[in-house]
């Protein structure tokens, strides 16, 4: 009866360091609680997720289960712009005041959004490119060639009218005129003679020789007259061709034409017949009518070189030369009545007119195609005024050196048109781009 207890107790002893071992392999052998609830795993899956071993660990670091890593630090904040000062909707140090909308903070957002793309749309937009069919018209107008003046008329001549042998008429008339006037000065009516006779010394009391009043030029300037009538001549037996015997260049500058002709033969009776007043209003009416004669050359255009030579190369010299007239005669007017303003001397008076002929006479120069001839009758006078007042008693060294300078300035402006004119039409004949011309 004592030994069975005896040898329950020892069995049981023995028996407990073999449950603890027991114990301590199925302890070891017991899944992770995390393992069982997460769903079963390949043997290869496992092998790629789970760290190596290491065999040095000892037994207690095996039996701890792993930890996860911790996870990441948050990023830091943005720093705020420095062009944009102003409190985001969403930042919880902003400043509240009073009460707000439940959906501001969102409007604001979509705001602040809006208007960044708008400006990255701003700074990333590239200009589209022309279509082909703009960038054509862009080049074409470069090889696209706009005179500066009107185009000559291609419509057919109106029919002709009663008015228009009147006019022929007329402007012969006007050219026997004034091949009577050259004739005159020339002497041919048994009077002294202008052109190399020396009359201008004593006609008018020697008012238009030259030396009394200061823009009256040297009696040499009436040499270029002669060649004036040649033109006109030339003009009149130009105008009765059947092609220019209703043209409208023809029915508005003819009669223009013909009464400067006969204005010309009045100037010529006056100064012989020393009627001073008289010549310096036909001298006025003269210039009057030829600059009212090339602006109607403006609005139609010479249709063939022949046209231009024959009608507007002679109502452009003949208008140069009856401007320098008609400022010479003005002038000896004045003098002669003695006419002055207290405070203003003669020379500011001088240069005014001297200033107003090369003005008038520089802008129809510088009309159509340039025309020459205005600036060669109007340099032709403005020479013959330099040696009187460098060479005579009355002399004015400013007066001189304007009328040089007023000569060269015209037939300059005038060479540099024509050049310009001719050169962007070459280039545009041949296929070229051309500049433009003011």
């Amino acid at each position: 009866m004592s030994e069975k207890p005896t040898e329950t107790s020892s069995s049981a002893d023995e028996s407990a360091p073999a449950e603890e071992t027991s114990t301590d392999n199925t302890a070891a052998e017991a899944p992770d609680p995390r393992e069982s609830s997460a769903p079963e795993e390949t043997e290869a899956e496992s092998t790629q997720i789970l760290p190596p071993i290491d065999e040095a660990d000892d037994d207690e670091s095996a039996d701890e289960p792993s930890l996860p890593s911790p996870p990441p630090p948050p990023p830091a904040p943005r720093e705020r712009s420095a062009r944009d000062a102003r409190p985001l909707p969403w930042d919880p140090d902003a400043p509240r005041a009073g009460r707000v909308r439940p959906d501001a903070d969102a409007d604001r957002r979509r705001e602040i959004i809006l208007e960044k793309a708008s400006a990255i749309e701003a700074a990333t937009t590239v200009s589209p490119a022309p279509s082909p069919d703009e960038a054509s018209d862009d080049e074409d107008d470069l090889y696209t060639y706009i005179p500066p003046y009107n185009l000559p008329s291609r419509d057919p001549d109106p029919p002709a009218q009663k008015s228009d042998l009147h006019r022929q008429i007329f402007v012969t008339v006007g050219a026997a005129a004034s091949f009577a006037a050259m004739l005159w000065m020339f002497g041919a009516f048994g009077q002294q003679a202008i052109l190399g006779g020396g009359a201008l010394d004593v006609l008018v009391d020697g008012w238009y020789s030259g030396e009394q009043a200061l823009l009256a030029p040297d009696a040499s300037f009436f040499w270029l007259w002669p060649v004036v009538v040649s033109a006109i001549i030339a003009h009149t037996v130009f105008q009765w061709q059947s092609s220019q015997k209703s043209t409208p260049r023809q029915q508005r500058s003819g009669w223009r034409i013909g009464l400067a002709s006969l204005l010309m033969l009045a100037w010529t009776a006056a100064v012989y017949l020393d009627l001073l007043t008289v010549a310096v209003l036909a001298a006025l009416a003269m210039a009057l009518a030829l600059m009212d004669a090339v602006r109607q050359f403006n609005f139609h255009t010479a249709r063939s070189s022949t046209e231009r030579r024959l009608t507007d190369a002679t109502a452009g010299l003949f208008a140069g030369w009856a401007l320098v007239l008609a400022m010479s005669s003005f002038s000896v007017w004045l003098t002669a009545l003695g006419i002055r303003i207290p405070g203003i001397p003669a020379l500011l008076w001088a240069l005014i007119g001297l200033l107003l002929c090369i003005w008038v006479g520089a802008f129809y120069a510088m009309t159509e195609r340039g025309r020459i001839t205005i600036a060669l009758g109007l340099g032709w006078g403005m020479f013959w005024l330099i040696f009187p007042r460098l060479l005579s008693d009355l002399t004015s060294v400013g007066v001189a050196i304007g009328a040089a300078m007023g000569a060269f300035i015209v037939i300059l402006a005038t060479e540099s048109r024509r050049h310009r004119i001719n050169h962007a039409e070459r280039r545009a004949a041949m296929g070229r781009p051309v500049e433009d011309i003011i």
